[in-house]
């Protein structure tokens, strides 16, 4: 019953498969990915009150299971971004993208719930080899097959790391299970230094960012809200349930500090230089995840509950932010309307999605009443819990630089229109979405103990 939610998406897989087989029909693709997705995301619940049925290869964990829901439900958020995306373009075969998109959250999920290297591997590889076909899917556009290039060589290396290390954790524990505890050694220090090599290609951390921009801005918005959320995701939710009973070394400490703040410095300050809003995306979410690692070295619950409270706001604010581009965008284009001066005059022309795009930029930038203003007051009381300092004081100097680049989209969208943007009907499935993440983005911002309450409950 615990992987339920893992064989209701491998079957839809094998479904989607034999639909394109039978009849090669976007809507219906896009239909039966959706009906996957939501089975695996309602059958948590009945997952959560199950026994583990392979414990040496998947730990089932409620926290595990919270992670894969969440990665279902922004995985089914992009599916309905990418339905409106594809709407009207005929020259490019779009069946198969839903197929990606299935297939990329399956090894998402096998990944957050992995216990062992096989299955840690296994679900790394599928999510990664997926959301390649997805960055490079509209193979017209030269910047979208030099993203999906680039991305494929520089996995590629990661994944060099990961299994070198994964084999020098395996020569100094004797077991590929997903080390709790163990006495350090400077084999196993090795090791633990090539994964985390690897985990920091997926979050996109200093040093291991350079390829940020570049994919965000070549893909197409859906797969760029993808690999914007879904591998981070994963990875955390590797990273939140084995870092707590981990002794880490000091030098291990010491580079997560640093990386943490050069990310959120290097993040914030490479955005300020950006006109393109996906590079411009690219670079914030280096930041974030350099408040996220804030959290990661708060030990105790305090640091694990805001590391999850703040993934899901990330989550929600990214779906939003590149939600906006795709509205506005279509596949059938030479290029997706992401420019910052193809925003000029949206609250004249589209003052729905200008309003989607604004509270994404508040949230972003941490100011009241997005919940993004909770989730970074949430990390700096976990800092301040374990007086992380520097981390604190760093990351409230970037958030002030922050400030500058995500305003200004906001008076760039607020001037008369210009002749740039040409306005485009957006999709009602597209409306729906930009709905959808608007409540929690402002409900929680507001009133945010209900889902504090509910991560407690669940990963606490």
């Amino acid at each position: 019953m615990s992987a339920l939610p893992l064989a209701l998406l491998a079957g839809a897989v094998a479904l989607v498969l034999a639909l394109i087989t039978l009849r090669r029909s976007f809507m219906l693709t896009s239909l039966a990915t959706g009906m996957g997705l939501a089975a695996a995301l309602g059958s948590i619940p009945w997952a959560m009150n199950g026994a583990n049925p392979a414990p040496d290869l998947f730990a089932f964990a409620p926290g595990a299971l919270g992670f894969i829901g969440l990665i279902l439900a922004a995985s089914l958020l992009c599916l309905v971004i990418a339905q409106g995306y594809w709407q009207g373009c005929e020259r490019l075969p779009r069946e198969e993208f839903p197929l990606l998109l299935l297939v990329g959250a399956l090894g998402a999920s096998a990944l957050a719930a992995s216990a062992s290297f096989i299955t840690l591997f296994l679900g790394l590889e599928t999510m990664t080899l997926a959301m390649i076909g997805m960055i490079a899917y509209p193979r017209a556009r030269p910047e979208a097959e030099e993203a999906g290039l680039k991305y494929l060589i520089l996995s590629g290396m990661s994944s060099g790391f990961l299994l070198f290390g994964m084999g020098l954790i395996e020569l100094a524990t004797g077991s590929l299970s997903l080390p709790q505890s163990a006495p350090i050694s400077l084999i196993l220090l090795a090791g633990i230094a090539m994964i985390s090599i690897a985990a920091g290609f997926k979050l996109s951390v200093v040093p291991f960012h350079i390829w940020v921009p570049d994919v965000y801005a070549g893909a197409p918005a859906p797969a760029g809200a993808y690999a914007a959320v879904i591998p981070k995701i994963a990875v955390l939710a590797v990273l939140v349930r084995l870092l707590p009973g981990t002794p880490l070394a000091a030098s291990l400490v010491d580079a997560m500090t640093m990386s943490a703040i050069l990310s959120m410095l290097i993040g914030n300050l490479l955005a300020l230089l950006q006109d393109n809003i996906k590079r411009l995306l690219g670079y914030s979410s280096i930041a974030h995840l350099g408040y996220l690692l804030v959290a990661i070295l708060a030990a105790g619950a305090i640091g694990q509950v805001a590391v999850v409270f703040y993934t899901v706001t990330y989550a929600i604010t990214m779906v939003a932010a590149f939600g906006v581009v795709a509205a506005l965008s279509g596949a059938g284009a030479e290029r997706d309307a992401d420019k910052v001066s193809d925003l000029r005059g949206l609250f004249w022309i589209r003052p729905g999605l200008a309003a989607v795009m604004t509270l994404a930029l508040l949230s972003l930038a941490g100011i009241p009443p997005a919940i993004g203003f909770i989730a970074k007051m949430y990390i700096m009381a976990a800092g301040i819990h374990t007086n992380l300092w520097w981390l604190i004081g760093t990351m409230v100097a970037s958030s002030i630089i922050g400030l500058f680049y995500y305003l200004n989209i906001i008076i760039v969208m607020s001037l008369k229109p210009g002749t740039t943007l040409v306005p485009r009907r957006t999709a009602l499935s597209s409306r729906v979405v930009m709905a959808l993440v608007c409540l929690p983005m402002l409900g929680f911002g507001v009133a945010p103990q209900p889902l504090i309450g509910l991560l407690k409950a669940i990963f606490g």
